[in-house]
């Protein structure tokens, strides 16, 4: 949650973001952002989506990473990447849902900037108010 006694961010105007269609390029390998981390309750909703028991969806599309459930990403690209969509959009985990408006891809405008390397909806489309960035950043953390 924002700190009223701190400054506005540099973001407080808002920031323009509109996913491309059939880009899915977020959903590959980049890096620092090579892995999805798994909330509680995320694979058991993905396994019900692709109607698969909890078993095998775990034992085909997971990992761990430091004690934490991950989603394996052995190749280029997401496991549940169906072309440049995802197969599991409606119960796709927290941190799919919210990417861009991560914490660390605001730290500084240099780090958002550094986001259209593979991004091609960054500065594209509407702008979003500080409020729904901050809601955002907030989901991802709860």
């Amino acid at each position: 949650m924002a700190d009223p006694s701190q400054p506005d961010p540099w973001f407080a105007d808002g920031l323009r973001f509109e996913c491309q269609p059939d880009c899915g390029a977020c959903c590959s390998n980049h890096d620092d952002y090579s892995y999805v981390y798994l909330e509680s309750g995320e694979a058991e909703r993905m396994a019900a989506q692709l109607e698969l028991s909890l078993e095998s969806f775990l034992e085909r599309y997971t990992d761990f990473d430091q004690g934490f459930l991950i989603l394996k990403m052995d190749e280029p690209d997401c496991p549940l990447l169906d072309g440049t969509r995802c197969s599991v959009y409606d119960a796709r985990p927290i941190q799919c849902a919210t990417f861009p408006f991560w914490e660390e891809n605001l730290t500084v405008p240099a780090r958002w900037s550094r986001l259209k390397s593979f991004c091609p909806g960054i500065d594209q489309g509407k702008r979003h108010p500080l409020a729904m960035i901050r809601r955002k950043i907030d989901d991802r953390e709860s």
